[in-house]
């Protein structure tokens, strides 16, 4: 089995408020449990149902479910897998079903232990050049910062009287420049708008997404930004059905004709762009500014919240809720969700990490929600929000609503539902960026509502950073390192907060690839003596906090940002580089297969251990006795770079990198 895809009822977003709860009739709640023993329970709200709830496993960005690994009986409310492990994760799709029609779906990302990521890859930052200067301060800030957190760094700008056209094709050239090492980016101010679509209520095309025919033509579109070999023409679609003229499309206007992506958004995009927000008073410079602010706050764990979700659902006989209720049951528990709360006058008088409210709309108001005014007069306190209504999710309009919440306190925004969003992902430490991408590129991999054709299509848009977590460990500061003895000795600050210790890695710039030093603990002083480290000259080390983490998806290791540190490293000692010994490891780069051979026929006690760059043995094999050589099946590693470590009777005597292709 592939895809699973329920029959439900397509409705437009001016269909009439009924009480029903369809939003959350259509998701099974899932959460998880890491047992002591390495297994993952998962759990969802106990029923009388008469079918089937089918459970299906598979590894995290693998396309295809798969079989079902087990068929439940209706009144089941619980299933643990018994054949994980501790340091696995995986994903899962439980759905309800009866008869041969799938009336909900569940979806959880979930592990035990999954150990940390030093490296989250390469993000540009696109900058508006207006902000060059005014906001240097804040943008050098984020820079050091992302590059602390294991992001590599590039930044461009981009000119507010630029074609969208020009500036995508420096992105191109920075991606093609990086080798594709890119998987963000962040766009900040008034970098130009893309229009894209043929939004039209008539016979052979697509409606607008909220279903409103005076709202067709062309939406803004982001993800054009994010797609990097996609063809995007300007000579096709004339529509001029829209009532507002920036939504008209025309051939060569400068905006494109695609109303579905028209390849794999390979970036995952995100824009803080507060500009043309007059209610809020202070210039869209200053609304920036206070964002970035909030931004550092967040990330170095010095802006508090509380770890509960809010759905405030409006729209009772649609599905729209949804996306709350199957994201937030996988990030908190159940008694941590509130679907009785109004949105704004809860959240102005306490806090909540995440929320959701959905309700008949126009530009700059949601019903039953608030309008833009309601950010203007009061302060919510959330960090991340999703909102659905008419006409707010086409957000480049003057005070529009969806904006509005970054111009006051949250740090994340989206139109939430339409389609379906799925950002479960970062309840086991994802980025919101790692969702967004998932959700713009969603055509049937996750259920995506089914709202007016609305998925896989060019206006879905994340506004506010997609680098964001929803925990942040406080940082690593003021580590010094010194080589003597040949030893690298390396000492630090105590970080903020809370965290279980730290764990110090050997950072290959070139790469951008981390190995961890203190391999399988974590180290509770603030110090340590490495003693593998057989590299000699200049050697660059970060130091990082880390914490196991606990959420409703199961346990995962949570770093904090580091602070680096170089050092000329000299060692003498016996262990050298594996060539330099008579021992080959062939062939690297290599795939489904490792064959290490020594110079001689070996002994007891030779064995060959390969471990990933967080120091984490993956792959354990001994040499026998009066042989050269042992081959090693490696066809179950991710690609990526590993070392190989050949010791004889404990001692380590060599060292070498290895390339999973």
């Amino acid at each position: 089995m592939k895809k699973i895809l329920p029959l439900i009822v397509i409705l437009s977003l001016f269909t009439t408020k009924l009480q029903s709860q369809t939003g959350k009739a259509q998701v099974v709640r899932i959460n998880a449990t890491a047992n002591a023993n390495g297994t993952i329970s998962l759990k969802w709200p106990a029923e009388s149902w008469s079918g089937t709830f089918d459970i299906y496993r598979r590894a995290l960005g693998n396309p295809d479910w798969g079989n079902t690994v087990t068929s439940l009986l209706g009144t089941a409310s619980t299933w643990t897998d018994n054949t994980v492990k501790k340091g696995e994760s995986y994903e899962y799709l439980i759905a309800k079903v009866s008869g041969g029609n799938t009336s909900a779906l569940g979806y959880i990302w979930a592990g035990n232990m999954v150990p940390e990521t030093p490296a989250l890859g390469g993000i540009i930052l696109l900058m508006d050049s207006a902000y060059l200067q005014t906001l240097a301060l804040e943008m050098n800030a984020l820079q050091k910062q992302l590059k602390e957190e294991g992001w590599q760094v590039s930044s461009l700008a981009a000119g507010r009287s630029e074609s969208p056209q020009t500036v995508r094709n420096r992105i191109i050239a920075e991606y093609n420049r990086r080798n594709a090492k890119v998987n963000s980016l962040l766009i900040i101010g008034r970098v130009p708008v893309p229009y894209s679509g043929n939004y039209l209520a008539a016979a052979g095309q697509v409606y607008p997404p909220d279903g409103h025919p005076d709202h067709a033509g062309a939406w803004p579109a982001d993800g054009y930004y994010g797609d990097m070999d996609g063809v995007w023409n300007d000579a096709a679609v004339n529509n001029t059905a829209g009532s507002q003229t920036r939504n008209h499309n025309k051939p060569g206007d400068g905006k494109f004709d695609p109303t579905k992506f028209p390849g794999t958004v390979e970036l995952e995009v995100g824009r803080i762009d507060l500009f043309n927000m007059p209610a809020f008073s202070n210039n869209d410079t200053l609304l920036v500014r206070k964002y970035l602010r909030r931004n550092m706050l967040w990330r170095t764990n010095r802006l508090t919240t509380v770890e509960r979700a809010l759905i405030d659902d409006n729209f009772g006989s649609l599905n729209l809720s949804s996306t709350g209720f199957q994201n937030f049951s996988c990030m908190f528990p159940v008694d941590s969700i509130f679907e009785n709360r109004d949105y704004i006058t809860t959240q102005k008088n306490s806090a909540y990490l995440w929320s959701y409210g959905c309700g008949g709309g126009s530009n700059n108001s949601c019903g039953g929600i608030g309008t833009t005014s309601s950010f203007v007069a009061d302060s919510m306190q959330n960090i991340f929000t999703m909102l659905a209504g008419s006409y707010f999710g086409d957000w480049d309009q003057q005070n529009n609503i969806l904006r509005a919440p970054l111009c006051n306190s949250a740090l994340v925004s989206a139109w939430g539902g339409i389609p379906k969003w799925y950002v479960h992902h970062m309840a086991l430490g994802k980025h919101i960026g790692y969702g967004a991408k998932l959700t713009m590129n969603n055509v049937d991999d996750y259920w995506n509502g089914g709202f007016n054709m609305s998925d896989n299509k060019v206006h879905i848009a994340l506004l506010g950073d997609p680098t964001l977590k929803m925990r942040h460990l406080s940082p690593v500061k003021n580590v010094a390192a010194v080589s003597q003895n040949n030893l690298v000795k390396i000492n630090w600050s105590k970080a903020a907060g809370n965290h279980d210790g730290y764990a110090v890695y050997r950072y290959d710039t070139a790469a951008n690839t981390y190995f961890r030093v203190n391999k399988n603990f974590i180290i509770k002083d603030t110090f340590y003596n490495d003693s593998s480290n057989f590299t000699n000259g200049k050697n660059t080390y970060t130091v990082r906090a880390i914490r196991l983490e606990t959420t409703a998806s199961g346990t995962w290791y949570n770093l904090g940002a580091g602070a680096f540190v170089n050092v000329n490293h000299l060692n003498t000692s016996r262990v050298v580089s594996a060539h330099l010994r008579g021992i080959s490891i062939q062939p690297n780069p290599g795939n489904a297969e490792v064959q290490v051979s020594i110079a001689t026929a070996a002994d007891q006690g030779w064995k060959v251990n390969i471990t990933d760059l967080t120091g984490r043995t993956v792959k354990e094999q001994v040499i026998a006795e009066g042989s050269t050589s042992v081959k090693i099946n490696t066809a179950g590693l991710s690609q990526g770079c590993y070392m190989v470590l050949i010791s004889h009777n404990g001692q380590l005597l060599a060292t070498e990198k290895w390339i999973k292709n």
